[in-house]
């Protein structure tokens, strides 16, 4: 028995998944395992639809997450297609994201095996465990808060400045305990006195002090936090990076390459495995360098050309005076 596969709607599927023929060939699994060539002969079909062995219909559509009736029609308009998924529940969500953090999707991708799609589908579930971790954490400091407060007084006995410390201690905590009982992750409801004390949330917040805290504990090697350059976003959260060390390892700290990865000219699982190795890192460097359009890495270039001209054109001492040696100077 056949089963008639569209061409159009097979290289429209496999095109979703941004998969190669040869990625395809790969995710077809067992006894319906489907063969290079014939993905190539599918899809280069020229007119109506290609019949192909219903074992091949069965593997490509698995793999692809797609019905066969889906595989035998030209792919419809994109509309009609969210129609359609919205008749079963499904909702599109629509946000654009910075080159970091579609580069990040495919680092924790390449890293622990979690496709792109199922991170998306986990974030609601990931983004509450870290909120309420952070809350617990939040508790059990306030408590050692307290507790210490109380240890102070015991400590000072009838001196009364100490039992003042103590106190302030206490409406601290009282203040923190507010601000957890609100599920206020970022500190947004403190009292005053935080602010007196350098309280700036510009800078700093309970739930970036606790992902800080949270990558320590658990040794989390791939990912790093700048604290630097503001937040990632407008509520708080720290800027940061997934695989960092393993970006600069496969890119030779070459900012075309790596700029490369960002734009997406070239992903992770499209590298050649003969250039993985370390002895082929010029060879590799080259290769994902050379992704990127000719026009795009020219205008790249130019562009950086002509900001280190403007940076050679100014005027930096070769040396600069210590403090020790300014005063010297100035009493000279």
């Amino acid at each position: 028995m056949t089963t008639a596969i569209h061409p159009d709607a097979l290289r429209h599927s496999r095109d979703r998944k941004r998969w190669t023929q040869e990625q395809l060939a790969e995710a077809t699994k067992g006894k319906n395992k489907v063969s290079l060539p014939t993905i190539k002969r599918i899809e280069s079909t020229k007119d109506g639809t290609y019949p192909a062995n219903d074992r091949v219909a069965e593997g490509l559509a698995k793999a692809l997450g797609v019905t066969l009736d889906e595989l035998s029609k030209p792919p419809t308009d994109e509309a009609e297609r969210e129609a359609s998924l919205r008749q079963f529940g499904y909702r599109p969500l629509r946000t654009m994201l910075d080159a970091e953090t579609a580069m990040a999707f495919n680092m924790v991708q390449h890293i622990y095996g979690v496709p792109i799609h199922s991170q998306i589908v986990m974030a609601p579930l990931f983004a509450t465990l870290l909120a309420e971790g952070s809350l617990a954490w939040r508790r059990e400091r306030v408590a050692e808060i307290e507790d210490a407060a109380e240890r102070l007084m015991d400590l000072g006995g009838g001196h009364f400045s100490f039992a003042n410390a103590a106190y302030r201690s206490l409406d601290g905590a009282a203040e923190e305990r507010d601000s957890i009982g609100k599920r206020d992750l970022f500190g947004e409801h403190v009292g005053p006195d935080a602010f007196d004390f350098g309280f700036d949330p510009s800078q700093n917040n309970p739930f970036a002090d606790f992902l800080d805290h949270f990558a320590k504990q658990v040794e989390a090697k791939t990912v790093s936090f700048d604290r630097g350059i503001g937040w990632k976003t407008s509520e708080g959260m720290p800027e940061y990076r997934i695989g960092a060390d393993l970006i600069a390892q496969l890119t030779g700290g070459d900012p075309d390459a790596e700029y490369a990865l960002l734009r997406g000219h070239v992903r992770l699982r499209e590298i050649p495995a003969d250039l993985l190795v370390d002895e082929n890192a010029a060879e590799r460097i080259a290769w994902i360098v050379g992704r990127i359009p000719d026009e795009e890495l020219a205008k790249r270039r130019t562009e950086r050309d002509e900001l280190m001209s403007l940076l050679d054109d100014l005027d930096v001492p070769s040396s600069v005076e210590t403090s020790d040696e300014a005063k010297e100077n100035d009493d000279a």
